[in-house]
């Protein structure tokens, strides 16, 4: 699921570059070198809400230095940011990314406090595959259950742009990478919605061509129907617009940021109808 460049990726870590931000780079939750987080801590005192992020790049590219943007930007509205790095296809398949972010949970809430994060008080999301492995980690309990931890870690759950309703995959590397056939009900986060689960928050562009916009609406739509809070924003632009949102140039102007920022403060209304999109713009992976 290619969004954009590196090199422009960097340029918004740039334009977003704070140096009341305070950077702790290569916190090790494992003994793999892509099991690392950079920890973004605000000025100012008090235990703030934290936020952890996982990036995304088609479960195969990315990392997490590229996203430094996202982390500066969550730090200066405030939050304690986490950006994790995870292992990648082909030295690993589904679901040891999951297994990672798992991981990455686990190690956050011993030394959010250490920080000035309320470990209490944790929000995990992601972008395109990322927003996936978010999803699975707060709907599929047996990934937090693995680690000792257990659902009521995850105060809330956000995902852009992320596929959640895609398997059997038309492409061949999403064959390979959430493989064999029998596997597949397993990577399809929709089979894992029940009741009492995190509030959840679904960005999604109504133009993506890459993740169909009817992943996030058919998540919604089940999620309400089982009597969990749930809030969809089906927004202009492309698969990377809502990454996009947490960078320096766009933030300011965003309805991204501010609907983030409602919702964890618990302020998510009641969610509108997921919107009606016609066929041409339901393309790409499903």
């Amino acid at each position: 699921m290619p969004s954009v460049t590196g090199y422009a990726l960097q340029l918004l870590s740039l334009a977003s570059n704070n140096r009341q931000i305070q950077r702790h780079r290569d916190i090790c939750y494992g003994e793999h070198p892509r099991q690392q987080m950079d920890i973004y801590r605000p000025q100012g005192t008090g235990a703030r809400p934290v936020v952890m992020f996982i990036h995304g790049g088609y479960w195969s590219d990315g990392e997490r230095a590229e996203y430094r943007f996202v982390g500066n930007t969550l730090a200066q509205r405030g939050y304690l940011a986490v950006v994790i790095s995870y292992r990648l296809y082909p030295e690993v398949r589904f679901p040891e990314f999951i297994n990672d972010a798992a991981a990455a949970l686990a190690r956050l809430r011993k030394i959010a406090a250490d920080y000035g994060g309320d470990p209490q008080r944790i929000y995990i999301g992601g972008h395109s595959a990322g927003a996936h492995s978010a999803l699975m980690l707060a709907l599929d309990p047996q990934y937090l259950r693995a680690v000792g931890g257990e659902p009521r870690w995850i105060q809330g759950v956000f995902g852009l742009s992320g596929p959640y309703d895609f398997l059997p995959p038309k492409a061949d590397k999403v064959a390979a990478i959430f493989g064999p056939a029998e596997r597949y009900p397993q990577g399809n986060t929709v089979n894992f919605v029940s009741p009492r689960q995190p509030p959840t928050l679904l960005i999604h562009g109504r133009e993506d061509r890459t993740v169909a916009p009817r992943n996030s609406q058919r998540l919604a739509e089940l999620l309400r129907a089982a009597g969990n809070e749930v809030q969809l924003l089906i927004t202009p632009g492309g698969h990377a617009s809502p990454l996009l949102a947490l960078s320096g140039l766009t933030r300011r102007s965003s309805e991204i940021l501010p609907a983030l920022d409602n919702w964890i403060a618990g302020a998510v209304e009641s969610p509108q109808a997921a919107a009606t999109l016609p066929d041409e713009a339901l393309g790409g992976l499903d």
